[in-house]
């Protein structure tokens, strides 16, 4: 397994794929420390300017560099990398040699996610990274008084812990759409219809009976949610780069979203080892 391991993460190292959307990442977050944060602030009326403060202030900044970085990290990082990750390999031709030469499927398919999650977890963690350097800046050059509210290192790492487990279905289900249709667009395309759709049908289910809302939980952005809203300071806002509810008061608790997070995760995560298995 390390030898298959090793050869994945030098080939995936030698595409360019991987940087190409590194730098985007790291864009992404300067431009909400920068952007959505600091110039806001400068800017906004008084109504907004608290929002905007939390969002670049340190270590107001942390919730709100998880929050966007959860939805651009599943949107764009770790969905697009493992969609050409994967379609790449079916392209050139090079799976059925690689199974041929003596490689089980299962091993096959189980190296390529361990090198997926090893290279997204080390790539996303230099973005929250530079993101939190990006902050620290902006809050030095600011002249508002911060207050620094309660923060320890095991708070840290449990909303690090959650933002995580958010960004694993959507990198799991895009994990299954090219298992499935060996696909780039498909993969990528039908990861973002999924989270998008997904949202709106929320939204709008919101606006129903108790039955029609409580059908939301049958959806992923409904429990991610209620997980992000667990990484705030108390109730406290800031901007962000997707729409949440986070003050919704029928999101579900927070072992009921974890649960239904993990389920819908081990469900992409079977149906891609079910259809790769079972594949002619």
């Amino acid at each position: 397994m390390s030898g298959l391991l090793r050869a994945e993460l030098l080939k995936l190292r030698k595409r360019w794929m991987p940087y190409v959307l590194f730098i985007l990442m790291l864009a992404g977050a300067a431009f909400l420390i920068w952007v959505l944060g600091y110039l806001s602030w400068k800017n906004d009326d008084v109504e907004y300017r608290p929002d905007a403060l939390r969002t670049f202030a340190y270590p107001y900044s942390v919730p709100a560099l998880l929050d966007t970085g959860q939805f651009w990290a599943s949107a764009i990082f770790v969905a697009i990398l493992t969609t050409s990750t994967l379609a790449t390999e079916h392209n050139w031709g090079t799976v059925r040699p690689s199974i041929a030469g003596g490689v089980s499927r299962a091993r096959y398919l189980l190296t390529k996610l361990l090198t997926l999650t090893l290279v997204s977890t080390v790539a996303l963690l230099l973005v929250f990274g530079f993101g939190l350097l990006m902050s620290l800046w902006a809050t030095s050059t600011s002249d508002a008084p911060v207050p620094h509210p309660s923060f320890t290192a095991g708070e840290f790492a449990l909303m690090l812990a959650r933002t995580a487990l958010c960004i694993v279905p959507y990198g799991l289900l895009a994990f299954a759409l090219t298992v499935a249709t060996r696909s780039t667009a498909v993969g990528i395309a039908g990861t973002m219809v999924y989270m998008i759709l997904g949202a709106i049908i929320v939204a709008v289910l919101g606006t129903f009976g108790e039955l029609m809302q409580n059908a939301r939980f049958l959806f992923l952005d409904h429990s991610i949610t209620a997980l992000i809203a667990e990484n705030r300071f108390g109730d406290l806002s800031y901007n962000v780069m997707w729409f949440r509810d986070l003050d919704s008061d029928s999101l579900p608790g927070v072992w009921t979203a974890a649960a239904i997070v993990v389920g819908q995760s081990a469900f992409f995560l079977a149906a891609s080892f079910t259809i790769f298995l079972r594949r002619d």
